[in-house]
This record gives C-alpha cells, structure tokens and sequence, in this order.
C-alpha cells in the first residue's frame, strides 16, 4: 500500500486524512503522522497500517477520556467503564477485528496514561462527592459509604476519607431531623421518624442518643 495524498481535516486541524492507492483509508492525528513518519509516497505493509490505526485509537480514547473528565471527577471504574463503551461502539473491519485483550489493552494503556498525568484520583473524587453530600444532601457515613463504592472506590479510600471529613455525624443526623422535622417531638415511639434516621444511614445508638436529647429538653 502506498499513501497517495495527505489532507488537513476540515473540523480539526490537529488530524489528517490519509489515503491509499488512491482511496481514502482513515483518519489519523498530527502526533500519528510525526511518530509513524508517514508522508506522500510511503510504502506501508499490513502490519505497519494496522500500528498505524492502533496507535492513533489510543489517542484519541485518551483525549476522550480527558474531555469526559473534564466534565466532573470520575472514578477510575466509571472511566474504565466508558473507554469500555466507547470501543464496543466502534463499527467498521478493522475494529470488529480487534480480539478483547487487543480492546483491554487499549483501555489499560489509557488508564496508564490517565494516571500518568494526574487525571485520576479516587481519593479527589471521594472528597468532592462527600463534601457535596454533606452540603446538599446529608446522610448516615453507612450510606455514604455504599454510594461510594457502588462508584467504584475502594472500601480503605472511601473509609478514610469518610473518617477525615466526618467527624461528627451526631451532629449531621440532627440537621437532617430538623430539616425535615424541625422542632417536632421525637420519642422511641416514632416508627416513621426512627425508618427515615434509618434509611439516611444512621446507626441505631445515635438515634436514641437524639431521642434522650430531645426528651430532656
């Protein structure tokens, strides 16, 4: 195969339309060009053109992943995830040829970079997503945790983080009464107002340590 023409692409300057023998083959970025030193006239083998679109679908999954990023902070798994997802939607020969440890390959090699440049941090996202939380929609350290993990975080990162930043829940556990409650009575008979405490992940000592509190007052 020989590459027969080189065209700037009209929506991003930073890639290229290469073509072969005359026909359009693919879509390849500026860094692509440089490192595979790809020019007008160059032979290329199977092997070498397969590289060649190997290499430029790994940057783009990282600048994709960057741009997913750059929305909010994610966990590792949810960017794992995603990569994940944008590969199955890939369509066309060359991508229903790539074997699974070709396509994971791919996503941990991106992850890799991700790392790399500081673009994840699990114990950032865990802070952030408490902190919110606490703001907006406060609640019991056990169902925090759980949100958590069901993100993805690791059960040592979410416990820590939890252990730093919470550091009074009886306190939480209050403002949660009285902003649903105000300063309506609470005693050991309220079966509803006890199940709200308790689906907002409050253990059961703190709830009748608030109880006895309101009843002395």
């Amino acid at each position: 195969m020989k590459i027969t023409k080189l065209t700037t692409q009209e929506r991003n300057v930073e890639r290229v339309n290469m073509f072969l023998d005359g026909r359009f083959a693919c879509g390849i970025s500026l860094n692509t060009v440089a490192k595979y030193n790809i020019f007008v006239g160059k032979e290329l083998s199977d092997g070498e053109y397969r590289d060649i679109l190997y290499n430029d679908l790994g940057e783009r999954l990282f600048n994709r992943a960057v741009d997913y990023l750059g929305n909010s902070l994610k966990t590792a798994k949810q960017i794992k995830v995603y990569l994940r997802n944008l590969l199955f939607k890939k369509k066309g020969d060359w991508y229903d040829e790539l074997e699974k440890e070709e396509r994971e390959e791919l996503v941990q090699s991106t992850m890799d970079k991700l790392q790399e440049y500081s673009y994840l941090n699990d114990g950032e996202f865990a802070e952030a997503f408490i902190s919110s939380r606490m703001k907006n929609k406060p609640r019991g350290k056990s169902i925090l945790l759980g949100e958590l993990l069901a993100k993805g975080v690791s059960k040592e990162i979410a416990e820590e983080k939890l252990e730093e930043m919470i550091d009074d829940e009886y306190d939480m556990l209050k403002r949660v009464y009285e902003k649903k409650y105000g300063e309506e009575k609470f005693g050991m008979r309220d079966k509803k107002k006890i199940d709200f405490l308790l689906r907002k992940g409050f253990n059961w000592d703190l709830i009748e340590r608030y109880i006895n509190e309101k009843s002395e007052k």
